[in-house]
């Protein structure tokens, strides 16, 4: 099961994405090329648009009844971690799966 909250499922979709068009495109001779580059891939997109998303300020919103100001900023995430955050960790598995199948 995926936890995520805003646009966080995004990254998961851009690496599945990635994986069936390198995989159709490299085909299995080149298999741990086409996971590294998925990886990195999504390892990008993630921190790109996971800057740009969560950076956004938020609307500052006044509560009627007791007229209390509390701010609602956007919150886009996978398993309660930041969508950027997941970039370096998808390009470390990027590397990981190059090296450790690149041996075999």
């Amino acid at each position: 099961m995926i936890i995520w909250s805003g646009r966080g499922i995004f990254s998961i979709l851009v690496l599945l994405l990635s994986v069936a068009l390198f995989m159709s495109v490299l085909g299995n001779a080149y298999l741990q090329y086409a996971f590294s580059l998925s990886f990195f891939v999504a390892g990008v997109f993630s921190w790109v648009m996971g800057r740009k998303w969560n950076s956004d300020e938020g609307k500052t919103l006044v509560d009627k009844k007791t007229g209390q100001e509390f701010s609602v900023k956007p919150h886009h995430s996978i398993f309660w971690i930041k969508m950027q955050y997941w970039g370096p960790v998808f390009i470390i598995l990027g590397l990981l799966v190059m090296f450790l199948m690149g041996q075999e």
